[in-house]
């Protein structure tokens, strides 16, 4: 490394007739630090001197410039590359240069520099780069240049061109960055990259990040691209990026097979070949069928000559600009355009072809031209100035994404083309193809229909208005049109009008039933509030798809949240059913217990909505006997989880319960009576997904549960055997508060309404039990049983849901009806005199689902 103030590194100015060796690390700097440190504002004046080139060729060099590296080494042949040195004494071309100083700076300010093809390789180029050469700025203002050819007065020629199939790179911190210039003077025949050449700079308004810059006075023929070519700004707002710019007018080819990115800018330019006036060819290939696709990111900017594009492969996303000349577009293969095109005031042609595609507003300029689709290709965008365009549509799809009057000259639809229309009702306006002279429309031609909202859609709408009609394009129901919407083409060959008539389907035709068929029209009319959801649904081509979206849009009402309170509170009571349930003291007056529950159960979706639930609860409780019965109070907590299968909307509830409660027993017959009152808080999160469009809801309110039950049994024990018949009655009611969603948007929030459900049930079973151990219960024991029998509903319904979304007419949801079912339970105790554990787990038939329950106790005496 050489560090002084304007210091060059290496020189040549001087004829030499082979190429310098330039194969080894030469780094240029006049600054103190390399790496920039975090505070700038200490640095004095001699800690930021600019030092020179790295790699100056001032000088002729008859056998060409290589900045070189190794060949792979082989044992057979120990100079590969013929280049006169052993391949193992080799090493790589790394020229580095910390400044504003080109890294490799050729050409000279006092005479002409020649540089004749470099003899190894046999390529033809006068100057290859196999290693790296990198420019840095580093600091504040200071400019990166990389590798510079001319613009010092002197002219230079370099044989063929240059290659780069290593690394050319150039990085500022804030300022301009340069990777590879062709300067004034210069004549460069071609430049070929298979490596990479970059920029990285510009956060400052007036600077630029350029890869190749070819300037005024210069001279480049061709430029061909298989590596990388790209310029990345730094700042989004002042920050220019130019993959490729020549400002001398001369590249008149430009191929690709590779990247070329202008990008991280305000203005992102891939391609500027504005200052060419006598046309340019640009292709974009792929290199191999293995190849990777190629790409060009940026907007391309081509002269005023006739300019030809044509693009058999890979994408090309930004604006495609045109200057005057005829010009033509053609794309093909796989290929994908994203962006506009704007043609000249020349002729304009466009061609796409096999199954190429074109997203982006296109401009004709006005001139003469045609636009010709084949196979399945497709454009996408607004027309406009295409009144002298002949459009021939021999397969693919031509969408105008404009309203009102597109003019063509002429339209031709074969009969596996559609022409696409967008039809804005808001502003009553739609896609009108005005064609001045014939329109012709092969049968199996379509019209593919591009809804802008829902309401407002139905209608007859003009789309061909033609000086002479043929034919009539069809309307697909299942391909062209939104699924919730049906329609019709009808063609006046007098008039020379195809009109287009769409009418919402209706609940039956959409073959809805239950609950989305009763909410669908309040649905249909909400999705217009957000915009990205009324796209999602016109999006939709089949009813699957329909429902599932419709499911979501439902607020909770097929019952799972009644089920879910009254599973708990029903577990936690079950203890009174129990004769050997609750312990008292050795004077026979007070007991204790704690318990611990769990429970789940099920529902399909019927006509309303599937659930799951899961929850559990514990609870504790106290009683004292008397000479009435024994009397006593619970307490519990509650959590369950209601989460819909059809969906991903869910409901979770806190349940806070406190009851009362008398036992009696007189020998063998146990009686039992409770009430109770519950504090439930309900905390409900609905998801709307489709495609990239996702919105969440989310709603908060309260309910109270109020319960009465009793029961009645006899136990005929018989030995270590025992049979319980019983019978009991169970009354819920649940009042549920409404609520108002937030965090959906306006198309998904819905506002709920109160709701009152009530059940009363009768149950009927028959427990056998089996007491092993000690028959005495001051002595340890244990006790088996089993249980079977059925709940039968005979009062009561689920409450209606009736909800509204803002501005939006009520709807009502009405839950199915809950069932009866057969009970099964399985349950073990254990303990002694002052202590006891037990546990149960027990079906219950539901919904034509198994609902599941555990429950854990512990009783003892103090």
């Amino acid at each position: 490394m050489i560090k002084s103030c304007n210091a060059l590194t290496l020189a040549h100015c001087d004829a030499v007739g082979s190429r310098p060796p330039q194969q080894g690390s030469i780094v240029s700097t006049g600054y103190r630090y390399t790496t920039r440190p975090t505070d700038v504002t200490k640095l004095d004046a001699d800690d930021l001197l600019q030092g020179g080139s790295a790699v100056v060729i001032a000088g002729n060099v008859s056998g060409g410039i290589i900045f070189d590296v190794p060949p792979p080494l082989d044992a057979t042949k120990p100079d590969s590359d013929n280049d006169g040195l052993p391949d193992a004494s080799e090493g790589s071309a790394a020229i580095t240069a910390y400044g504003m100083a080109a890294a490799v700076q050729v050409g000279s300010a006092t005479q002409a520099t020649s540089i004749g093809a470099v003899a190894a390789g046999a390529s033809g180029y006068g100057l290859i780069v196999n290693g790296s050469i990198a420019g840095y700025g580093i600091y504040n203002g200071v400019d990166a240049n990389a590798l510079a050819i001319g613009g010092l007065g002197g002219a230079v020629t370099v044989a063929k061109g240059v290659q780069v199939r290593g690394t050319v790179s150039a990085i500022s911190y804030d300022s301009n960055a340069t990777g590879l210039r062709v300067g004034s003077g210069a004549n460069v025949g071609a430049i070929d990259v298979s490596g990479t050449v970059g920029a990285t700079g510009s956060s400052l308004a007036g600077t630029a990040a350029r890869a190749i810059v070819i300037d005024t006075g210069a001279s480049v023929g061709g430029i061909s691209v298989s590596g990388t070519v790209g310029a990345t700004a730094l700042d989004t707002t002042k920050g220019t990026a130019i993959a490729i710019l020549d400002n001398a007018g001369t590249v008149s080819s430009l191929s690709n097979t590779g990247k070329i990115s202008a990008a991280g800018g305000a203005t992102n330019i891939a391609v500027d070949l504005r200052a060419n006036a006598t046309g340019i060819a640009l292709s974009q290939a792929l290199a191999s069928s293995t190849a990777a696709a190629p790409s060009i990111t940026g907007d391309v900017y081509l002269g005023s000559g006739n300019d030809s594009v044509g693009i058999s492969a890979g994408t090309l996303t930004g604006n495609l600009l045109f200057g005057g000349g005829n010009d033509t577009l053609a794309l093909s293969g796989s290929s994908a355009m994203t962006g506009g095109v704007s043609f000249g005031t020349g002729t304009s042609n466009l061609t796409l072809a096999d199954t190429a595609t074109l997203t982006g507003d296109v401009d004709f300029g006005g001139g003469a031209g045609s636009l010709t689709l084949n196979g399945t290709s497709a454009i996408r965008g607004a027309i406009s100035n295409a009144g002298n365009v002949a459009v021939t549509l021999n397969g693919g799809t031509l969408t105008a994404t404009n309203t009102g009057s597109i003019a063509l000259a002429s339209l031709t639809a074969g009969s596996t083309s559609s022409i696409g229309v967008t039809i804005d009702p808001s502003r009553s306006a739609n896609t009108i193809y005005t064609v001045a002279g014939a329109a012709s429309f092969a049968s199996g031609s379509q019209v593919k229909v591009n809804l802008m909202q829902v309401r407002g859609s139905a209608g007859d709408y003009v789309i061909v208005r033609a000086g002479s009609l043929t034919g009539s394009p069809a309307l697909s129901a299942t391909t062209t049109l939104p699924y919730i919407f049906k329609g019709s083409t009808s063609a006046d060959a007098s008039a020379g009008t195809v009109t287009l008539s769409i009418a919402p389907k209706t609940v039956a035709e959409l073959g809805l039933r239950g609950s989305t068929a009763a909410a669908y029209p309040a649905i249909f009319n909400a999705l217009d509030n957000d915009a990205a959801v009324a796209n999602a649904y016109l999006g939709i081509a089949d009813g699957t798809t329909l429902t599932a979206n419709l499911r979501q849009m439902l607020p909770d009402h097929a019952g799972g949240t009644f089920e879910a309170v009254t599973s708990g509170s029903r577990a936690t009571a079950r203890i009174l059913s129990d004769p050997n349930g609750i312990y008292r003291t050795a004077d026979g007056r007070l007991g204790f217990w704690v318990q611990q529950v769990g429970f789940g159960g099920a529902k399909s979706v019927g006509n309303t909505a599937s659930y799951d639930i899961t929850g559990w609860g514990a609870g504790g409780g106290v009683e004292y006997l008397t000479d009435w019965g024994a009397f006593g109070g619970s307490i519990a907590y509650i959590h369950a989880s209601d989460s819909a299968g059809s969906s991903s909307n869910s409901v979770d509830s806190d349940q806070y319960e406190a009851a009362a409660h008398w036992r009696g027993q007189w020998g063998p017959l146990q009686a039992f009576a409770r009430l109770s009152a519950a504090t439930i808080s309900f905390d409900g999160t609905r998801h709307f997904n489709s495609g990239n469009v996702t919105r969440t809801a989310d709603g908060s309110w309260d309910g109270r549960l109020y319960s009465a039950t009793a029961g009645l049994s006899y136990q005929l024990q018989m030995g270590r055997f025992s049979l319980r018949p019983a019978a009991g009655v169970d009354y819920y009611r649940l009042k549920e508060d409404g609520y108002a969603e937030s965090g959906g948007g306006d198309a998904f929030d819905l506002t709920v309404l109160g709701r009152t459900s009530d059940e009363t049930t009768v149950n009927g079973t028959l427990t056998a039990g089996y007491d092993f151990g000690s028959l005495n219960k001051d002595d340890g024991w244990f006790r088996v049983e089993l249980e079977g029998g059925r709940r039968q509903i005979v009062g009561g319904t689920l409450g209606d849901t009736t909800a509204y979304f803002k501005g939006g007419d009520r709807f009502t949801l009405t839950p199915e009806v809950r069932t009866n079912g057969w009970t099964g339970r399985a349950r073990l105790y254990g303990g002694t005199d002052t202590f006891r554990v037990g546990g149960e787990v027990g079906a219950e038939e539901q919904q034509n689902h198994v609902a599941l329950s555990l429950r854990a106790t512990v009783n003892f005496v103090l």
